[in-house]
């Protein structure tokens, strides 16, 4: 329920309910949620690119910032309970270039902070206790002149118990699951890290152009994995010392029921890709076109694409429904995965990818290797299919939904002017 919010002696005898009202460029914010039991408080917002700045705190002394006071004064039962207050934001009508941080304080200090810059959506989690917060919704973009100047967001927060396992110690495995690809394009990529568009094959980054095997039509395309499992997908390795070696073995690590874990080894294969300056996770997906028959059916393999696997990482809220299955807090952000989460004493990194259950992870149409190369295909009508974890390298509880298709069709192909179109309502398990 929403309501005006009401002088602050009104407020202490009101009913609990959710308060919004119009935000100010103010050091308190006039905004009010109340948890108080274990149903969600909803509330929406919007974050401008450079107003209102907020001086007090860091996060938005230089970018636009939206904020809004959250209580939580939880029934007895739930205070000091295992689990906590879950807080849970997406962004609405985002593009790809589009990000916001999430920085909650109690005073002046901070008690939990998502700093991500690609995706949109982003989660923390609050301890089960009565307390005053401040949530901060600030302008993020990982390349701020690329995105939209206004930008819309909805969020709710919910108390969410830790679960808890009954029985013998069991795995909590991942179960990665293909969803349908998004839009298909033969338009030119932007320029991404230090990868810009061929000039001669200009549907083509340059590295995949100039990169066996040689690309010369690159039909592009989108898509997403999420992972539904009880557990996360959680994919790690390790540099030696001031080398960035051309392959490092990766490996899977296993979590238990009764907090204990262990690490899978040879998983897939971690390769470093000079122009990206980073490493790739190149057994993570596939995607191929096929020819169909007259019902529809796969008929014949024409064309793959690379293995690859950019930097798995949370970047969608999959399940995003308060009354639907919960989401984990959000263990992956990007572009965290660039970076090494810890680095010992001798200079060792350590790296991780990975995607928490109930998110998933996008690959947007303009990322490199996001492409099958068509060139002497004739016109017609395809089968787009992609598959997650293709050699079946990751311990998951399901293999059988890691594959999905939707027909498209390719035309003008031997023209300066090609042209892809997915057919509405075919997307379906391959």
């Amino acid at each position: 329920m929403i309501k005006r919010l009401v002088p602050a002696a009104l407020v202490a005898v009101s009913t609990m309910v959710l308060t919004l009202s119009v935000s100010v460029p103010a050091a308190a914010s006039d905004r009010s949620v109340v948890v108080d039991s274990a149903s969600a408080e909803h509330w929406t917002g919007k974050v401008q690119a450079t107003t209102p700045h907020i001086k007090h705190v860091p996060e938005c002394q230089n970018t636009g910032c939206d904020s809004v006071s959250l209580r939580v004064d939880l029934p007895r039962r739930l205070e000091g309970a295992p689990g906590g207050v879950h807080v849970k934001l997406q962004l609405l009508g985002a593009t790809p270039d589009d990000s916001v941080g999430l920085v909650i304080y109690n005073k002046k200090q901070v008690v939990a902070h998502s700093s991500a810059q690609i995706g949109p959506a982003r989660s923390v989690l609050l301890p089960s206790v009565d307390a005053r917060y401040t949530v901060y919704v600030y302008y993020n973009p990982m390349a701020r002149e690329l995105g939209s100047p206004r930008l819309k967001y909805e969020a709710y927060a919910r108390y969410e118990a830790k679960p808890t396992y009954p029985g013998p110690t069991s795995e909590l495995l991942p179960d990665l699951q293909a969803l349908p690809q998004r839009y298909v394009t033969f338009e030119s990529p932007v320029t991404f890290f230090d990868d810009t568009v061929s000039s001669e094959y200009p549907s083509c980054f340059r590295s995949e152009a100039e990169e066996e095997p040689f690309a010369k039509l690159c039909f592009r395309f989108g898509q997403a994995m999420a992972n539904i499992g009880k557990g996360p997908m959680d994919v790690r390795y390790s540099t030696p010392p001031g080398d960035r070696p051309h392959e490092v073995a990766g490996y899977q690590r296993v979590y238990r029921t009764d907090g204990t874990f262990y690490d899978l080894p040879s998983v897939g294969t971690m390769h470093y890709h000079e122009i990206h300056s980073h490493y790739h996770f190149e057994d993570f997906a596939v995607s191929e076109l096929w020819t169909v028959d007259s019902n529809g059916n796969l008929a014949q393999k024409v064309a793959s694409g690379s293995k690859n696997g950019f930097c798995a990482a949370d970047t969608e809220l999959f399940w995003w429904n308060a009354n639907g299955p919960r989401a984990d807090v959000q263990s992956f952000p990007a572009p965290r995965c660039l970076e090494p989460q810890t680095v010992d004493p001798d200079g060792t990194a350590h790296f991780k990818h990975g995607i928490s259950t109930g998110w998933a992870d996008e690959y947007w149409w303009a990322l490199p290797d996001q492409m099958i190369d068509v060139h002497g295909l004739p016109d017609g009508t395809y089968a787009l299919v992609t598959k997650v974890d293709p050699a079946g390298k990751i311990k998951e509880t399901d293999d059988s939904n890691n594959c999905n298709r939707i027909t498209v069709t390719l035309s003008g192909l031997a023209t300066s002017a090609p042209a892809a179109a997915a057919l509405a309502g075919s997307a379906r398990p391959c």
